[in-house]
């Protein structure tokens, strides 16, 4: 017996390996089949105890499953805070997050004074429309 054109194989190195191959694999074939038979046992024993049981843990699974999204949600809200609360400090500290957006106090009270200046421009006007109302009245 010639293989691929080397060195032919002798009749006691094939049967050799045809033994080995049958050791190792017929002994994993026959695991393999026990391993199914009690998989198959157990499911047996335990669907009428499933199909009994089937609405709590139907439930239970909604439990399980709205725990995790709970989880899930707060571990999401934490993390927003937390890096909400770091942008929220880097910008009143005067350093800048990632390169843009510094000088959030220098913005606020440049804002601040408008909106200071615009108010008291409203008092004003607002003082003016009030005191020719009560001249109206007087006439």
């Amino acid at each position: 017996m010639e293989v691929h054109g080397k060195q032919p194989a002798s009749g006691t190195k094939v049967v050799l390996a045809a033994m080995g191959g049958l050791a190792i694999g017929g002994s994993l074939v026959f695991l393999m089949g026990l391993s199914f038979l009690a998989s198959v046992t157990l499911l047996v024993l335990s669907s009428p105890l499933l199909l009994i049981f089937s609405p709590l843990l139907f439930f239970a699974g909604f439990v399980f499953v709205g725990a995790v999204v709970g989880f899930a949600v707060a571990g999401a809200m934490a993390l927003t805070g937390m890096s909400t609360l770091g942008w929220i400090f880097q910008e009143f500290g005067g350093t800048s997050l990632l390169g843009f957006g510094g000088g959030l106090t220098e913005r606020l009270k440049e804002q601040g004074k408008d909106w200071a200046g615009l108010l008291q421009h409203g008092n004003e006007q607002d003082i003016k429309i009030a005191s020719r109302g009560q001249n109206l009245l007087v006439v």
